[in-house]
């Protein structure tokens, strides 16, 4: 998961993808993780538990990477 985080810094840095991209990739990678979390709830109590704030948290940055992307398509058919 490092690997991957790093390597979409970069693109980060490097401008090839957009900080709305990268909260919705964000998003997706926090909504699976909850998925295979909630998977565990009969080994480990708390399991279920982590999983829905990550499930929320997840959800909140996909709508947040959305939000950005809208907004700055306006502002380019703006300008």
């Amino acid at each position: 998961m490092r690997r991957i985080r790093e390597y979409l810094k970069g693109f980060l840095a490097k401008g090839q993808i957009g900080p709305g991209w990268y909260a919705i990739l964000t998003g997706v990678v926090m909504l699976y993780l909850a998925y295979v979390l909630s998977s565990l709830g009969d080994t480990d109590a708390v399991a279920p538990y982590v999983a829905g704030v990550l499930a929320i948290t997840g959800l909140w940055s996909l709508a947040s990477g959305a939000l950005r992307l809208r907004r700055d398509r306006l502002d380019r058919v703006r300008s």
